[in-house]
């Protein structure tokens, strides 16, 4: 059976008839055309898919580094939980920082307050320190 079909496949390979032909990216009809997939338009859910895409990812590795922060942190602690108040602690942190834009005396302190509060060694910041610093006046 399987003979059958390789030797009906050989035979429509070498027998002339019919090529398809694609049009490319300039618009010129090839036949290698229709072996590349043709690129995507970009549109806004495309863009706004490839941002939630970062912006998770970076949500990613931030949690990352805060779990190797909190388990040295108290390894008898719960883990998740210290994990979990980081996270809203960086969402509050993120959000001040949009509102307060690159440029003023507040978010230079913000800035300093992060730099104070960043551990060394995992490369993580307690954002829940850098809370307290930020709205102690």
């Amino acid at each position: 059976m399987q003979a059958l079909l390789a030797f009906a496949l050989a035979l429509s390979s070498n027998a002339p008839g019919v090529t398809y032909k694609c049009r490319d990216v300039d618009g010129n009809w090839t036949a290698r055309a229709c072996l590349v997939a043709a690129p995507l338009p970009e549109t806004n859910y495309i863009r706004q898919q490839r941002l939630r895409q970062a912006v998770a990812r970076q949500r990613q590795e931030v949690r990352d580094r805060l779990a190797m922060y909190c388990f040295r942190l108290d390894p008898k602690a719960s883990f998740y939980d210290c994990v979990d108040h980081q996270m809203l602690a960086y969402d509050v942190i993120n959000q001040l920082a949009k509102k307060l834009g690159p440029v003023s005396p507040d978010s230079a302190k913000l800035a300093r307050c992060m730099a104070t509060n960043l551990d060394n060694r995992s490369q993580a910041t307690d954002y829940r320190r850098t809370m307290e610093c930020y709205f102690a006046r």
